[in-house]
């Protein structure tokens, strides 16, 4: 296993998988096209990974809005003593409250994904009836928001634009505790499927399906924090909220995105 003192540098959309993935689906690579490769090889099946670090990400050094932070945290931590922090503060005002670390190109259509990481709610966290979004994936040319996985009272819920809401867990007990989940995507127009599986037990599958991301050919994964009812409406909870993430990866099975296993 990769120690995390030398994930730091860790930013890769591996080039094989790039190409590979844009065979599969007919494109071609374009001049200007992203393609960053780490120096050390990432175990076969992964494209790409971190363990809990702002570095390494395809967007770093991220840019929060407003007065939100993303930093590096010692504690909590699931592995190997580092975390991120993504943390909002209502500032009375409307408008975005994200915090987030980015991935782009993490996935073309044609292809099939999973993304697993863990993600940490204080024991003191106050369940309320607003969407607070830890991760979403979302088109890139045009982009906007599509899928969308979030906390909302005491329920793990995704919804969006992608035209897949539901229920998909409880947390009410999972304050103060690691959460691991790790969601696939496979993307295709009639044999697609969304599956999401939280600490080892699968919790919601949709297979045989339409599954598209609407209007882009590829998408970026994002994952922090992002208050998304405050845009309109005061905060029905604290004023000020963290989410915590670590052990961030995408691979080709649900095994070596599981953050248990690596």
């Amino acid at each position: 296993m990769l120690r995390k003192s030398s994930q730091k540098w860790l930013q890769v959309v591996c080039a094989a998988a790039l190409v590979a993935g844009l065979a599969l689906t007919g494109g071609s690579a374009e001049a200007g096209t992203r393609v960053e490769v780490s120096d050390q090889a990432l175990p076969a099946g992964v494209y790409f990974q971190n363990e809990g670090t702002v570095e390494g990400w395809s967007n770093y050094p991220q840019k929060p809005q407003k007065q939100g932070v993303i930093r590096n945290v010692s504690t909590p931590a699931y592995k190997g003593g580092n975390a991120i922090e993504a943390k909002q503060t209502y500032i009375d005002e409307g408008g975005g409250y994200h915090s987030e670390t980015i991935q782009g190109s993490t996935q073309a259509v044609g292809q099939d994904r999973y993304y697993g990481q863990a993600v940490y709610l204080a024991p003191t966290w106050q369940f309320h009836n607003q969407n607070v979004t830890f991760q979403q994936w979302s088109p890139e040319d045009p982009e906007g928001p599509w899928e969308l996985m979030f906390i909302q009272n005491d329920d793990l819920r995704i919804g969006g634009s992608g035209g897949f809401s539901a229920h998909v867990a409880k947390v009410t007990n999972l304050r103060g505790t690691w959460i691991r989940i790790v969601t696939r995507l496979k993307f295709d127009a009639a044999n697609g499927a969304i599956e999401i599986w939280v600490n080892g037990v699968k919790a919601y599958s949709k297979t045989g399906v339409p599954v598209l991301p609407k209007t882009s050919h590829t998408i970026r994964w994002s994952s922090g924090i992002y208050c998304t009812g405050w845009r309109e409406n005061l905060p029905a909870g604290p004023r000020e909220l963290s989410v915590f993430h670590d052990q961030a990866r995408i691979a080709n099975s649900y095994s070596l995105a599981e953050p248990a296993n690596w």
